[in-house]
């Protein structure tokens, strides 16, 4: 798919003609690299160091053999496309570098520039994706349907999509780092309580779940309720606290009596033989953290 076939390539293909028309032919300039600033609004928020590296020794052996895409500014030029090999080129020790000068400045078109380059490209992950989105609705008035149409996906897709925003910070930050997938955030958000939500994601992270493993989790806590078993009302709030936090860790009911001052059992509740295997697997896991617990 081309950005003609989602007909936002055409001031592209434009500025390419135009160059061309104006430069013998040749359909780039070259700009003094330090000429040059990445845009603040680029949806693309993480560079991979070994990946730009690599990029970086294409560069030195074959050369850039696609121009970034710019627009003029009172100081220079500003990237509408082509950011990594932008930040390649500063690496390979480049002076200059071909550009092509982009004949635009309505701000909405600029923005769905930048996010299909980098869509088309599959160089931002999930939550750059949704931010993207977000900013295309609010600061520039798109419907998720008209976005949708611009990126080649359905209403239902983008709307989904952007609804991960409502995760906290922490969760889309392990998200943009790869430790948890898209489809383990759509599983999150089926889980209303924040502090419940974290811990899941946590162990998610930790102890490598897949999608199914974590929505049977957050499954399983919606039936799990805090045990009144053993006298609950006369509990101390802190052995109360302690059951709650551990009914996160296991997603299974707890229980914690004491028997005396020093003395007292804690019991970790299971219905099924899987439950039992995941309690026993996240004991082990806490096991292999503690020094000399093997």
């Amino acid at each position: 798919m081309s950005l003609s076939d989602l007909g936002l390539g055409r001031s592209v293909m434009d500025a390419l003609a135009r160059s061309s028309k104006r430069d013998g032919g040749r359909g780039w300039l070259e700009v003094d690299l330090g000429q040059i600033q990445p845009s603040k609004d680029n949806p693309r928020r993480e560079f991979d160091a070994a990946k730009l590296q690599q990029l970086a020794d294409s560069l030195r052996q074959h050369g850039m053999l696609e121009p970034l895409v710019v627009i003029r500014r009172e100081a220079g030029f500003e990237i509408v496309a082509g950011e990594r090999r932008y930040r390649a080129a500063r690496l390979a020790g480049w002076t200059k570098v071909p550009v092509v000068i982009l004949d635009e400045q309505d701000p909405r078109h600029l923005a769905e520039l930048r996010l299909i380059e980098n869509l088309q490209r599959e160089d931002l992950n999930a939550v750059e994706i949704a931010r993207a989105y977000h900013a295309l609705a609010q600061d520039h008035a798109l419907t998720h349907e008209q976005i949708g149409q611009r990126v080649g996906q359905d209403r239902a897709t983008v709307s989904n999509l952007i609804r991960i925003l409502a995760l906290p910070a922490p969760i889309l930050d392990q998200v943009g780092a790869g430790k948890l997938s898209l489809g383990h955030a759509k599983a999150l958000l089926a889980v209303t309580d924040p502090v419940r939500q974290q811990s899941l994601a946590e162990q998610a992270a930790t102890f490598s779940w897949s999608v199914r493993e974590l929505e049977r989790r957050a499954a399983e806590g919606k039936a799990a309720k805090p045990t009144r078993s053993g006298g609950g009302a006369g509990k101390s709030a802190a052995i109360r606290e302690q059951e709650q936090n551990l009914q996160l860790l296991f997603n299974a009911r707890v229980s914690i009596r004491e028997r005396g001052p020093d003395r007292g059992e804690l019991t970790v509740h299971f219905d099924s033989k899987d439950q039992y295997h995941r309690i026993v697997t996240i004991l082990g896991q806490i096991m292999k953290r503690v020094p000399g617990g093997g």
